[in-house]
């Protein structure tokens, strides 16, 4: 973990005593929500904490950062304040099952999801040293881009969640679309 915080984290395959199976699995959690909190972009931070690397400097705000060549890209869902308004808690199903097609595509064109905020989602696609250049990886983030756009037209539950009455008496002919943006 210390070496690449982004590594998947298993338990041990023999069970060891009860009370150290227990802090295991609570350290387990917590480097799993490091994980997801920090991501990538974070990685190199925990990886240099973990292993004693800038000891000395802490946690300053004034410490220098690196250039990052990367493409980052926003979407987020069109209509979400009608959405909330006329589904409540229910728009969350609509709110998890974009999360479900924008995460999968992400992840399956070599990006990352960053962070999600409400409707909204922040993503990175970073090329990858004697793999891929900028020119790959911005087609790799197009692609996924494509490829969200046609699932959420196509998922079932969202087709049937933008079909309600309430919705669709606010937003006559209302489906389900997404905003997007990309940068470098």
């Amino acid at each position: 973990f210390s070496k690449d915080p982004l590594t998947p984290l298993r338990l041990p395959p023999a069970p060891p005593p009860k009370e150290l199976l227990l802090i295991h699995n609570v350290l387990i959690k917590l480097a799993t929500l490091l994980q997801q909190a920090y991501g990538a972009a974070g990685a190199k931070i925990i990886r240099n904490k973990l292993m004693g690397a800038d000891t000395a400097a802490g946690m300053s705000s004034q410490l220098t950062g690196n250039i990052v060549q990367a493409f980052f890209g926003f979407c987020d869902i069109r209509n979400f304040t009608d959405l909330t308004e006329v589904l409540q808690a229910d728009v969350m199903k609509v709110v998890n099952n974009v999360a479900e097609h924008v995460h999968k595509a992400v992840t399956d064109s070599a990006g990352f999801p960053n962070k999600n905020i409400g409707d909204a989602f922040l993503l990175v696609w970073k090329p990858v040293s004697g793999y891929t250049g900028m020119e790959d990886t911005a087609k790799e983030a197009l692609r996924s881009y494509i490829r969200i756009i046609i699932q959420v037209a196509r998922c079932p539950v969202l087709k049937k969640l933008a079909r309600m009455d309430g919705i669709q008496q606010r937003l006559p002919g209302y489906r389900v679309k997404m905003g997007f943006g990309l940068h470098v």
